[in-house]
C-alpha cells in the first residue's frame, strides 16, 4: 500500500519567488525547492512547511512504509485559478505515483480549501498543519508585523477595505456639517468636521501604503524629469490637462453655489455638469499629448490614443443623459427629454464606433505573424 505525503502551496510562493516549476516529486526535488525558497525568502512559512513533509517523509521509510513526497502549487491569484492549477497539478501526481492514500501538510487554513479535492481523489489518512514558532517578545510581534506590512498580499487584502471603509464613512459623516456650512455657519460643528477629515486622511493613508502611492509619485516625478530634459512634445499638453481638471473642479464649485436657494442634492448634479465636459477636455487633451509625443518619438500613430478619446466622448455623454435625467425626475429642471435621448444615444452610437474603430485597428492573424518575422529578421 503505497502512501503520498502531499505538501500544497496553494499561492505559489514557490513559482513567484523562487522561479520554480511545480509539481516538485521525489525527496531530492523536495529539497532543493526548499531550499531554493529558504535562500530567496528564509522568513517563508511555506519553506517550513516543506522541510516538514520530506521530515514526515523520512520518518515513514524508515518504518519500512512504501511512501513517496509531491509538492503542488497553485496560482499567486489565490482563488479559481490557483485551485485549477492545484487541481491539474494533483492529477499529475496521482497519475505518477499512483498512490493508495495520502498525508497532507499545509502552512494554514488557505492551503486547506484543496482539501475537498485531494480527498475527491485519494484517501487522506492525516493533515499536519505547521506553524512557524516566534520569539514571545515585542520586539518578535514588531518585527512580524512589519513584516507582514511589507507583503503586497497581505496590505492589498486587509488594508485596501480598510482605507476603504474609512473613507467611505468619513465622506458621509462629512456632508452634514458642510451642509449646514453652506445653509446656516453659526450651526457648524467644527469637531465634527474635523473628526470626519481625520476619518479620511487616515483612510487615504491606508489606501496609499496599499498601493504604494509613494513609489508610484517617485517614479512618476523621475519619468516626468525624463521627459522634461529630454523635451518631450508630452509636457505642454499635460500641463494643459491639469489645468482644465482643476479648473473643472472650480467651475463645478460656481455652478453648485450660484444659486442660493437650490438643496443638496440638486446642487450635488450641478457640480456634476459644471466638471464634466471640461474633465472630458482634459483626458482629450492628454490623449492629444500621447498622439504627437508618439509620432514624433516613434514616427507611428498611437490608434490607442484616438480609440480612448471616443469612448471618453462616448461616457461623457451618456453621464450627461443620465445627470438630466436625474434633474427631470427630482423636478429640478424642465429639460426637454428629447435632448436627453439624443444625448445618451450619441454617447452608445461613439461607444459603438470606438468600438469598430478598435477593432479595425488590430491586425489580423498573418499580419502577426508577418510582423513577428521581420523582427526576428532585424535581430538576426
Amino acid at each position: 500500500m503505497r502512501t503520498l505525503v502531499l505538501c500544497v502551496d496553494r499561492d505559489d510562493d514557490f513559482g513567484t519567488k523562487a522561479g520554480l516549476n511545480s509539481p516538485f516529486i521525489g525527496r531530492e526535488e523536495n529539497l532543493n525547492a526548499a531550499v531554493a525558497l529558504g535562500i530567496k525568502d528564509p522568513e517563508d512559512s511555506d519553506t517550513n512547511t516543506l522541510l516538514a513533509a520530506i521530515g514526515r517523509y523520512d520518518e515513514m521509510v524508515k518504518r519500512g512504509m512504501d511512501v513517496e513526497i509531491a509538492t503542488i502549487c497553485g496560482d499567486e491569484n489565490v482563488g479559481y485559478e490557483s485551485d485549477l492549477a492545484l487541481t491539474t497539478q494533483l492529477e499529475t501526481v496521482l497519475e505518477q505515483v499512483k498512490p493508495d492514500r495520502a498525508v497532507l501538510v499545509s502552512d494554514g487554513a488557505e492551503d486547506e480549501y484543496i482539501y475537498p479535492i485531494i480527498a475527491s481523489r485519494v484517501k487522506i489518512d492525516s493533515v499536519r498543519k505547521v506553524y512557524v514558532k516566534q520569539a514571545p517578545t515585542v520586539e518578535s510581534t514588531y518585527y512580524i508585523l512589519i513584516r507582514m506590512l511589507n507583503d503586497d498580499k497581505f496590505r492589498k487584502r486587509i488594508l485596501v477595505p480598510l482605507g476603504l471603509a474609512l473613507v467611505v464613512f468619513g465622506a458621509f459623516t462629512l456632508l452634514d456639517p458642510l451642509y449646514q456650512l453652506m445653509n446656516d455657519f453659526s450651526e457648524v460643528s467644527f469637531t465634527n468636521m474635523g473628526l470626519s477629515m481625520i476619518w479620511l486622511v487616515v483612510g487615504g493613508y491606508l489606501l496609499s501604503f496599499a498601493y504604494k502611492a509613494g513609489d508610484r509619485f517617485k517614479n512618476l516625478s523621475i519619468e516626468v524629469g525624463k521627459a522634461v530634459r529630454s523635451g518631450s512634445a508630452l509636457i505642454p499638453f499635460a500641463i494643459l490637462s491639469i489645468l482644465l481638471f482643476l479648473l473643472g473642479i472650480l467651475y463645478g464649485i460656481d455652478a453648485a453655489t450660484r444659486s442660493p436657494d437650490v438643496d443638496f442634492i440638486q446642487q450635488l448634479f450641478l457640480f456634476s455638469s459644471g466638471t464634466l465636459w471640461l474633465w472630458v477636455f482634459s483626458f482629450f487633451t492628454y490623449q492629444i499629448g500621447l498622439l504627437a509625443n508618439t509620432m514624433l518619438s516613434r514616427g507611428k500613430i498611437a490608434y490607442s490614443t484616438l480609440v480612448s478619446s471616443v469612448t471618453v466622448f462616448a461616457i461623457g455623454f451618456i453621464i450627461q443623459g443620465a445627470l438630466d435625467a436625474a434633474l427631470i425626475f427630482f423636478d429640478f429642471d424642465a429639460m426637454n427629454q428629447a435632448v436627453v435621448f439624443l444625448e445618451v444615444l450619441t454617447g452608445f452610437l461613439l461607444a459603438v464606433f470606438g468600438g469598430l474603430l478598435n477593432a479595425s485597428f488590430q491586425p489580423t492573424e498573418e499580419e502577426a505573424e508577418d510582423e513577428s518575422v521581420e523582427a526576428i529578421d532585424s535581430s538576426e
